[in-house]
């Protein structure tokens, strides 16, 4: 039976909208009316995103998997129940105890209550991405459990796959570095896994130290969502009595959390890398531009990571890639009105962690200045005549 203190912490993680953040302007569909990206609604087990037009969550319909958020290649999505700087901290504590760390739903915690304490626990086990997983074993875990026993009766059960892809892709990149393959989906909780102590004089199940720093972080998070609909009303409002409307295309550029902490999690492994070319995941893209482009250099405007890049230097002007900062969204191949840009997910490890642009394509600056001339002198010189207002 859970303790009181559980009770009301599960009570307050209800009234928060499960601890998804949602950054709007991120949205690849937000940011340009042609993106194809439909990842977070595909995978979404419950039916809470739309993205018919922009970025719709029905919070009521959420579940707080986080399964979303492992798929988001721009960061609109972001899960702060737990982030990923507590399960960073989670797993230090296990690591420091056990040696091993395990991952747990709370499923399956409510079905093994007595695990609680050896389990770091996830509303669902596809929370555990890539960068948490090759984190943990750069952390010193000598393994990593995640625990789907329950999946099979859980109405999520169709999240179970990708988790084993997220797992398979860790255990892969980390083979590279001459790591043993030592993440995996398990039944059965590891013996070796020890209950992290609880300091005497507690309420059995949770702790008063962790009630209440659960509780400070999901007030915290419940009044950083409510507030600014209790002071201005619906986001949607306060923009419509803005005379000026949003423009998604000015959004800084953005590397999702994911890709830069797995990316810094590598260049800190010590091991010598083997195997590092033509890496195949759902990570990183390799971007290729045939030779029909004409420059007009939208690719680069749009692409949300910094991913491409323009150059102009001695009369030429070049478009290069950096692989490190691709996540695959596809909005560049999207939007270019030539279909000259090739996105494939062989990546060269070395070349990644290099994080040095791939000049892809050059141009004599005379091109794209004749690409880009106004309307009217266009029309000009192809008419042979001179234009007047």
């Amino acid at each position: 039976m859970l303790s009181k203190l559980e009770l009301f912490t599960e009570a307050c993680a209800k009234l928060d909208k499960r601890g998804i953040v949602i950054n709007e302007n991120r949205c690849l569909r937000k940011r340009h009316l042609r993106s194809s990206c439909l990842l977070c609604s595909s995978v979404c087990p419950s039916g809470a995103i739309t993205s018919s037009e922009g970025l719709a969550f029905i919070a009521e319909k959420c579940t707080g998997c986080g399964a979303c958020t492992s798929v988001c290649p721009s960061g609109a999505l972001a899960a702060e129940l737990p982030s990923n700087k507590e399960l960073r901290s989670l797993v230090a504590l296990h690591v420091e105890h056990s040696g091993a760390v395990a991952f747990a739903c709370e499923a399956y915690l409510k079905a093994h209550p007595t695990e609680r304490q050896r389990a770091i626990a996830v509303q669902c086990i596809v929370r555990c991405d890539e960068s948490i997983l090759v984190d943990a074993m750069l952390q010193g875990a000598t393994s990593v459990s995640i625990l789907n026993a329950s999946c099979a009766d859980c109405l999520q059960h169709k999240l179970c796959g990708l988790a084993e892809t997220m797992a398979n892709t860790a255990n892969r990149l980390l083979e590279c570095w001459n790591y043993p393959a030592v993440i995996a989906l398990t039944q059965k909780m590891p013996e070796k896994i020890k209950p992290l102590p609880i300091t005497g004089g507690e309420v059995p199940g949770m702790s008063r130290r962790a009630f209440l720093t659960a509780f400070k972080r999901q007030g915290t998070g419940l009044f950083q969502q409510v507030l600014p609909a209790m002071i201005f009303g619906a986001g949607d409002k306060q923009r419509e009595n803005s005379n000026e409307l949003p423009n998604p295309m000015v959004e800084p550029k953005y590397l999702p959390e994911k890709w830069w902490l797995l990316a810094n999690s590598l260049k800190q492994i010590q091991n010598t890398v083997t195997a590092c070319t033509g890496f195949q995941s759902g990570l990183w893209g390799n971007i290729g531009i045939t030779d029909n482009c004409n420059g007009c250099g939208v690719c680069a405007e749009v692409c949300p990571t910094a991913a491409i890049i323009i150059s102009q230097q001695d009369g030429l002007w070049s478009i290069s890639s950096d692989v490190s900062r691709c996540t695959q969204c596809g909005l560049c191949r999207d939007v270019c009105c030539r279909r000259s840009i090739e996105i494939t997910s062989a990546v060269d490890l070395d070349k990644l962690l290099a994080q040095t642009p791939r000049e892809l394509i050059v141009k004599r600056q005379a091109e794209i200045d004749t690409l880009l001339e106004p309307l009217d002198q266009r029309m000009a010189r192809l008419l042979g005549c001179v234009i007047r207002n």
